[in-house]
């Protein structure tokens, strides 16, 4: 009786658990190229499971970098959106590309993927690395940035944020959101 329950909660667990976006035709280019974010994108066929680890550290993964500034984490279901994954050149399941400052063709990604493999080619590669603490990761109009908002107060850096989340909804070229994105990003630490 006790391994049921075990069985059950173990259950309820992976199914709450995070997992990566669902893409398709409608979202995937507001998502991918609109969103000012690096994107990392599995094509996969859902009939065509792959090994259970694989699909594991994919959704750890996406759930890993759920509301990030600068990584979206998905899938798009090649069984559902042929013709979006057609265009995308996927020839095989599962296809792993990534999407990075706006790239519209995307690269093949080649590495593990095991959780630890996915995650540090995130991080090297994807993720935006400006730390407001260690600048270092920072471009010269991000530093400019922090001094000019380390100057003022918190009320007006919480209006700010304020207004610039409001305009995160917006449409806007991908090179502008990804500064808007850097933006917020700098504000939210300076809290």
């Amino acid at each position: 009786m006790r391994s049921v329950v075990a069985l059950v909660v173990l259950a309820g667990l992976v199914a709450s658990a995070q997992a990566a976006l669902e893409l398709d035709e409608s979202n995937f280019d507001s998502t991918v190229f609109d969103s000012g974010k690096n994107a990392f994108v599995k094509f996969l066929a859902a009939v065509v499971r792959p090994l259970q680890e694989d699909e594991t550290a994919w959704d750890q993964l996406g759930g890993e970098y759920e509301g990030s500034n600068s990584v979206v984490v998905a899938d798009v279901d090649c069984t559902k959106e042929q013709a979006l994954c057609s265009k995308h050149g996927v020839k095989g399941y599962p296809t792993i590309k990534y999407y990075k400052d706006g790239d519209k063709e995307g690269k093949p990604y080649q590495g593990g993927r095991d959780f630890d493999a996915l995650k540090k080619f995130t991080a090297d590669t994807l993720e935006v690395q400006c730390d407001i603490a260690d600048q270092e990761g920072c471009s010269d109009r991000e530093k400019k940035y922090i001094a000019k908002m380390q100057g003022k107060d918190a009320a007006a850096r919480g209006k700010q944020l304020a207004r610039l989340t409001k305009m995160k909804a917006g449409k806007m070229k991908a090179e502008l959101k990804a500064w808007l994105n850097s933006r917020i990003n700098i504000l939210k630490q300076l809290e």
